[in-house]
């Protein structure tokens, strides 16, 4: 495991896994065959991209078409997979001692994945608000931005990622789960 505030890169979450499980090994792609590097965590800060960076991994393991490191050879493998991920992650989220951040993840997770079973969309802005909440912008917006998304209502939740930092993010995010046609 990299220590907290070492940015986690893809190749060290594949690495970090092939270690802690032969099974996992066995989903890691060859390295010539990963797509992508770090996306997320490097938005949310020092003291906690390894674990939102290992975090993001799962989450595309569960949902995108193909995870950046990773190809489990069966659904079943995947979820097993994208669990292991996100559980590691929130252990070195953790290491930080923020509960807030703790519970941000928590609440991005199930919304993300609510978002994407229902084909709302604005995961991905769901995704890059988080992650900037936990660098640094913690003054309420994304509160009320996930209370109206949960009412139906994804323009508060769009303006807090209407920029272009935030564009490059999600053209890439877009990209990596297939939604960018």
């Amino acid at each position: 495991m990299a220590p907290v505030g070492a940015l986690a890169g893809v190749d060290r979450i594949a690495d970090a896994a092939a270690r802690a499980s032969d099974v996992w090994a066995r989903s890691v792609l060859p390295a010539d065959e990963r797509d992508g590097d770090v996306l997320m965590g490097p938005v949310a800060g020092a003291a906690f991209a390894d674990g939102v960076e290992t975090i993001y991994e799962g989450y595309l393991v569960h949902h995108a078409p193909r995870a950046r490191a990773f190809a489990a050879p069966d659904r079943e493998q995947g979820l097993l997979l994208g669990d292991y991920l996100y559980a590691t992650g929130l252990v070195r989220v953790c290491e930080a001692g923020d509960v807030d951040a703790i519970a941000a993840l928590a609440d991005l997770v199930s919304l993300a994945a609510h978002l994407r079973a229902t084909g709302v969309g604005l995961d991905g802005e769901l995704w890059v608000a988080t992650a900037r909440y936990l660098g640094g912008a913690r003054d309420g917006g994304l509160d009320a931005a996930r209370e109206a998304l949960r009412d139906g209502d994804g323009a508060p939740l769009r303006a807090l990622v209407a920029d272009d930092a935030a564009a490059s993010l999600l053209a890439e995010h877009r990209r990596l789960m297939g939604d960018d046609a």
